[in-house]
């Protein structure tokens, strides 16, 4: 299992800054920094209601998938890390406003 910190509290994943989707997706094929990465699995909670009172993946999530082929974490498109974390705010409307903040270049 693994632990998502999420900033973007007004996805519909989000409780209490926390991720509970089951699966979530970090985009950004070919980031160079973590700004051009985002969490291709955030759902703005004003248009999918509160989707983290349905799932029962309370505080955890199966599996961070990644399609960042220029992240060191990236092994064979799955996040290596068991623990990362989301850039984004209650202002987030978009999944393309949010990033992945645990991103480290392939050097």
């Amino acid at each position: 299992m693994s632990k998502v910190k999420c900033g973007a509290t007004n996805c519909s994943y989000n409780q209490e800054h926390i991720c509970c989707a089951n699966t979530i997706k970090v985009g950004g094929k070919a980031a160079t920094s973590e700004e051009s990465t985002c969490c291709a699995s955030f759902l703005n909670r004003s248009v999918y209601s509160n989707l983290a009172e349905y799932t029962s993946m309370r505080g955890t999530s199966k599996e961070i998938l990644c399609n960042v082929a220029t992240c060191k974490f990236n092994e064979d498109d799955h996040c290596s890390l068991n623990k990362i974390e989301v850039g984004g705010s209650s202002e987030t409307k978009f999944y393309t406003e949010t990033d992945c903040l645990s991103f480290e270049k392939l050097s």
